[in-house]
């Protein structure tokens, strides 16, 4: 996490901003191949911030294009997307791909933070992108500990398809931490 953003911070703007894009639209794709695994409320959970990312997109598009004249993004070389290696078959897989999904909130959201700084009088756009983020983590955050406490100590439930959450597991539709 520290590491794409110390790569980040030293890039002109336009690579910042164009990774950013990417970054969104990488999401994205994950969000909506985690859905397509998966059933229910948690399909429904995933599509929601495939859309949430899509938004996330085109508000940094039309900020590019405020910025530099054109939407025609520029993505650094290098720097890579944490969402596009991961294999998902089994709940245990689909915990290490939200795993996965909360380092890269966390590194969008510190990423908007930096933006923020950076460009002031386009702050209002990175703090609300910025809070988004955090807003994805805690809710990641809390359907990854509901999956490990159901499925603590029984290897029936962590090694079993993915498909098996459509009909055997009731998730949270808010956020819910532990204590």
């Amino acid at each position: 996490m520290d590491e794409i953003l110390d790569k980040l911070v030293e890039l002109p703007l336009r690579e910042i901003i164009g990774y950013a894009i990417a970054s969104e639209d990488d999401a994205k794709a994950f969000y909506e191949r985690l859905a397509s695994r998966t059933g229910g409320l948690l399909r429904d959970f995933f599509q929601t911030l495939a859309k949430a990312e899509n938004s996330h997109k085109e508000t940094l598009l039309r900020l590019h294009e405020t910025l530099f004249g054109d939407t025609d993004y520029t993505v650094p070389e290098g720097i890579p997307f944490a969402e596009n290696s991961i294999r998902v078959d089994t709940v245990a897989n689909l915990v290490e791909a939200m795993r996965v999904a909360l380092l890269s909130e966390k590194t969008s959201e510190r990423l908007y933070t930096h933006l923020e700084k950076l460009l002031p009088e386009h702050g209002a756009i990175f703090g609300f992108l910025a809070a988004q983020e955090r807003s994805h983590y805690a809710s990641i955050k809390s359907h990854v500990e509901y999956l490990e406490d159901v499925t603590e100590g029984k290897p029936e439930y962590v090694n079993a398809p993915i498909e098996h959450l459509n009909t055997q597991l009731e998730l949270y539709l808010a956020p819910h931490t532990r204590s």
